[in-house]
């Protein structure tokens, strides 16, 4: 599951109410948060969320620049045992409202997850393509062969996008390509998938276009037999009274074939 929780904008008592309903009903695996805050008391908003779901997750966070004082990043929550951890920043926008943004990368049980949030803007594509090439590098630098890797967050760009495009194989930047399957493509989610929508109220203030623009991929590796199963829209209504964040999430079934050798077949 992905998720950008819109850091603590809006209300977010209850929002982070409304968010701990979901990860309760969902039950995920894995869970990758965007625009996490952790602040300089100790608060750190995924561990308040993993705590207070009580699904028993792991929690890894990393950090990018600074929001009001608090440290501004992405989270990991696994039910799983962490294998390993690791932290890239990635290219800076110049915009004077925008923040330091990082990639995080978590091993847990045999899967390399990285989250990430790209820059924000509308007219950032140029830095945002910088931002899925660097990604894009360490995603496959930091994961095993013959292991599946998987990138999720918050892309901030359409899939007509060339940052997306590019992720998805459909175009090259600077002669460089990469091919990352897109769960809500092979995972038959179906329409749109918006994930900035208009109907949710947290996002009709800021009068942008509808959009999908948070992600679930899975590097592609020739005979691998990795493949996303199902995907659906996540935290795209009210459980407890109001929305979860600004953002609808993302939830998809990974299948990751069992490594042993069938019986008899050596």
């Amino acid at each position: 599951m992905t998720l950008n929780i819109w850091n603590m904008s809006g209300p977010w008592r209850q929002r982070r109410e409304e968010i701990v309903a979901w990860l309760r009903f969902l039950d995920p695996d894995v869970v990758c948060l965007q625009e996490v805050l952790d602040s300089p008391g100790g608060m750190n908003q995924a561990r308040w969320l993993a705590e207070h779901a009580g699904l028993g997750h792991n929690v890894v966070y990393g950090a990018g620049g600074e929001v009001n004082g608090h440290a501004f990043g992405n989270a990991v929550l696994t039910r799983w045992d962490v294998e390993g951890e690791e932290v890239l920043p990635l290219p800076r926008s110049e915009a004077p409202d925008d923040v330091a943004r990082v990639a995080l990368h978590v091993r847990t049980h045999g899967i390399d997850v990285f989250t990430t949030h790209l820059a924000w803007r509308l007219d950032d594509s140029a830095v945002r393509q910088l931002q899925a090439r660097a990604v894009a590098d360490f995603v496959q630098e930091r994961s095993r062969p013959g292991s599946p890797a998987v990138l999720a967050g918050d892309m901030n760009a359409d899939p007509s996008a060339d940052e997306v495009r590019y992720l998805t194989g459909r175009t090259a930047i600077d002669g460089s390509s990469v091919c990352f399957l897109d769960a809500w493509e092979t995972g038959g989610g179906g329409g749109a998938g918006n994930t900035w929508d208009n109907r949710n109220p947290f996002a009709v203030t800021e009068r942008e276009p509808d959009r999908r623009i948070d992600y679930i991929l899975l590097l592609w590796r020739a005979h691998a037999g990795a493949w996303f199963r199902h995907a659906r829209l996540v935290c795209d209504r009210s459980l407890t009274g109001t929305y979860a964040s600004d953002h609808i999430g993302v939830l998809a079934e990974l299948v990751v074939p069992d490594p042993r050798p069938a019986e008899g077949l050596g």
